[in-house]
């Protein structure tokens, strides 16, 4: 059964489905499962949930076993039959997908894709989302696992640009990373607090990759290490650092601002 629960679980807005058979039809065809969550095993062997969780691993959906109680409050329901997945409003593309669509592009254009590392805060991405659509970027992408994933309050955040900007959702973000440097070539940069040099400093390129880190921690360190360059926003106050929503508004339109004359 599907059914659309307002201010449920994680205080988010997600369309949900529960049910045995409808959760194993949405894993095994493509729709958009973002998180399954199961009741506790009960020790002994149960080939259902064992396939159940095979999918979940083979396609990089992360899953939780939680009490009963706690699935009645995410199904609204307690005919869950200990299995309830949330659904993404968002059409999810994958990496494969991406790579397609980048190839396919005209090269004589900008082209600049942004890429989350582990953002966590759905009003964060959605903002960002917002300000990608605005500025013409080419995707997000998004990690499946701890991180923020495309729901309702994203789109709502996005103000509905999270409905027509391609959301690329990722596995590891460093190997994403290493794709799109050697499978396309394009230049990879990161910004940090402490970045080489700053973003004003000179012209980002025409066609590139934008990485930006999570609230707090900012950019892990393989992440940091993989992009082609680390560069900083420069600050005079004395505040630290700038939300990460802010941060990438600023990157992204400084890259706008050098590659669109209008």
């Amino acid at each position: 059964m599907k059914r659309r629960v307002p201010g449920s679980f994680e205080e988010d807005v997600a369309d949900v489905i529960y049910g045995k058979n409808p959760v194993l039809s949405l894993l095994e065809g493509d729709g958009g499962c973002l998180k399954l969550y199961m009741s506790k095993s009960k020790g002994r062997s149960d080939p259902f949930r064992d396939k159940i969780v095979g999918l979940c691993q083979k396609k990089g959906i992360p899953f939780q076993e939680l009490d009963p109680e706690a699935l009645d409050r995410i199904a609204g329901s307690s005919a869950h039959q200990g299995f309830v997945a949330r659904v993404s409003p968002v059409k999810m593309l994958s990496m494969e997908d991406l790579i397609s669509m980048v190839m396919s592009s005209d090269p004589s254009k900008p082209l600049n894709i942004l890429i989350l590392d582990h953002v966590e805060d759905p009003h964060n991405l959605g903002a960002m989302i917002r300000t990608a659509e605005a500025v013409g970027m080419f995707a997000v992408l998004t990690p499946s696992r701890r991180g923020a994933l495309p729901t309702g309050t994203v789109v709502k955040c996005s103000a509905g640009a999270a409905l027509r900007m391609p959301i690329v959702m990722i596995g590891n973000v460093s190997q994403a990373i290493r794709d799109i440097k050697d499978r396309l070539g394009l230049w990879v940069i990161g910004i940090e607090a402490n970045g080489e040099r700053s973003i004003f400093e000179s012209p980002m390129p025409r066609r590139m990759a934008l990485v930006v880190g999570s609230e707090g921690k900012g950019l892990g360190r393989v992440v940091a290490t993989s992009c082609d360059e680390v560069l900083r926003i420069p600050m005079i106050g004395e505040t630290g650092s700038l939300n990460v929503s802010v941060a990438a508004a600023l990157a992204m339109y400084e890259w706008f601002r050098g590659n669109f004359t209008s």
